[in-house]
């Protein structure tokens, strides 16, 4: 593990303000609380979309509000980040989140509106968090010198996938010992917090280059950041394997869950996720300290993609709740490098001034396929791993009683749920051939980092005060050089 390359010294007019690092820290650590106040809503309210919707119209509506707008709203968010700033797309997400609290807290007072409107509710808090994952996404060239980047970025799973993976454990905790309007409250508060952090931290702004046309809409803001991916084919690739691994976490979900309450109970599902938690953690801590692989395609995204697939195969191929465990674990500490290793890339090869459309665009694209993966392993064990489906009580789809090939049975071994078990070992196998044809077939992914040149110029020495002038995003991309 290592810091990122450098280039040679550049013009120290645009250098980075002193305490840029100090100011992304605190930045990051008040978004993480207002995202783990959106998070933690679903768990207070014990929302269950199976079962407090029926019949399947009335899910496929819920699924929709939770989940859909997210995708279709994220590139025109990143496209207002980019010409109105980072402060400004902050200051609206958590302020739209505090009222969107403030108003459940409300409802759950007085009683009314019951579980559609705290669907709803959940729904305009993904909306406004297109806005947040946007601008906290794109700030770090603002503010991290560059060899930091890596460093920077190795939280960033953290800042979404914390309380999806450790949320049931912390919500039962909380749970057990204040009401759930107690928990929206606390929360509120932790919007507050944000919401002062970001009025009081001194966020650089973007100069637009002199070519863009000031006055075109979001969308046609979009499609250039779109045009920029396209004839960068590394880039792209890069943003299509994300999705793929996006995809895979999303069936995941039904099939991780479906495996384990094969042979253990409820709890099994708790240690499993929290396990998957503990690895993302570890991940960090260590990214944190020592930084992303040096070499950030082929170890910090094809690498880690591959120990990824092996973890998943591991996993699959004993009904047993330690490796499960072990398998989540390393699984997940392995996706953490994976999302750091590609946001780190991104910082050092896309313009600032497009950074926001960039991570909108690919915002969608993982979501897209996170959702298509999850209603497909749905879809999957309704057809073929369930004969006794229901939209109520455990997970969807049962995943076999038993399994009769003994060929299949040393693969995955035998007894219920071993069905989820073959699908989440074809996973891990997918995958593995993925990055085996990436690594030898697309040139244009091997070569990214040596191919495409840094557009962010060599760390500068930082200015005496924090002013807002503007950070040039237009320097000439500089050579290359190890540190």
């Amino acid at each position: 593990m290592t810091t990122v390359k450098t280039g040679p010294p550049q013009d120290q007019s645009d250098a980075l303000p002193a305490s840029g690092t100090r100011t992304y820290v605190r930045l990051w650590v008040s978004q993480w609380l207002a995202c783990a106040a959106v998070s933690f809503t679903v768990f207070a309210l014990e929302l269950n979309i199976f079962v407090d919707f029926n019949p399947i119209w009335l899910i496929a509506i819920a699924y929709a509000i939770l989940f859909v707008p997210f995708p279709i709203l994220s590139p025109f968010a990143g496209a207002f980040v980019d010409r109105y700033g980072h402060r400004r797309a902050l200051l609206i997400s958590n302020i739209g989140t505090l009222l969107n609290l403030l108003v459940l807290v409300v409802v759950m007072v007085t009683g009314v509106g019951g579980a559609l409107y705290a669907v709803s509710a959940a729904g305009i808090s993904t909306i406004l968090r297109t806005l947040q994952l946007a601008a906290i996404e794109s700030v770090v060239p603002l503010l991290v010198p560059k060899r930091h980047y890596g460093r920077a970025n190795g939280p960033r799973m953290l800042m979404t996938a914390t309380f999806v993976l450790a949320g049931p454990l912390f919500a039962y905790l909380l749970l057990s010992v204040a009401k759930p309007v107690t928990i929206v409250l606390a929360e509120c508060l932790l919007v507050v917090i944000a919401i002062c952090v970001v009025i009081t931290s001194n966020i650089p702004v973007v100069k637009r280059p002199d070519g863009d046309a000031p006055r075109q809409s979001l969308g046609r803001d979009v499609v250039d950041a779109w045009q920029h991916l396209r004839v960068r084919r590394g880039l792209l690739t890069m943003v299509g394997f994300l999705a793929l691994v996006s995809g895979t976490l999303g069936a995941l979900e039904p099939a991780s869950s479906g495996a384990v309450l094969g042979f253990s109970p409820d709890s099994g599902a708790i240690v499993v996720s929290t396990s998957c938690w503990l690895g993302m953690v570890v991940a960090t801590i260590l990214m944190v300290f020592w930084g992303v692989p040096r070499k950030l395609v082929m170890s910090g995204l094809l690498g880690a993609g591959l120990v990824f697939a092996l973890a998943l195969c591991a996993a699959a191929f004993r009904p047993d709740l330690i490796l499960m465990s072990a398998g989540g674990f390393v699984a997940m500490g392995s996706l953490a490098v994976i999302i750091a290793s590609f946001q780190t890339v991104m910082h050092l090869k896309i313009p600032p001034h497009l950074l926001g459309r960039v991570f909108g665009l690919k915002n969608t694209s993982v979501t897209l396929s996170h959702i298509v993966g999850d209603v497909g392993a749905i879809a999957l064990g309704v057809a073929f791993l369930s004969s006794d489906f229901t939209y109520s009580g455990r997970p969807p789809g049962e995943g076999w009683d038993d399994v009769s090939s003994p060929i299949l049975a040393a693969f995955i071994g035998d007894g219920p749920g071993r069905g989820w078990a073959l699908v989440i070992m074809l996973i891990g196998v997918g995958v593995a051939a993925v990055v085996a044809l990436l690594a030898t077939r697309s040139r244009g992914l091997r070569g990214l980092e040596e191919d495409l040149p840094d557009v962010i110029p060599d760390d500068q020495p930082p200015r005496s005060t924090e002013d807002l002038a503007p950070v040039g995003a237009t320097e000439p991309a500089p050579g290359r050089q190890s540190v």
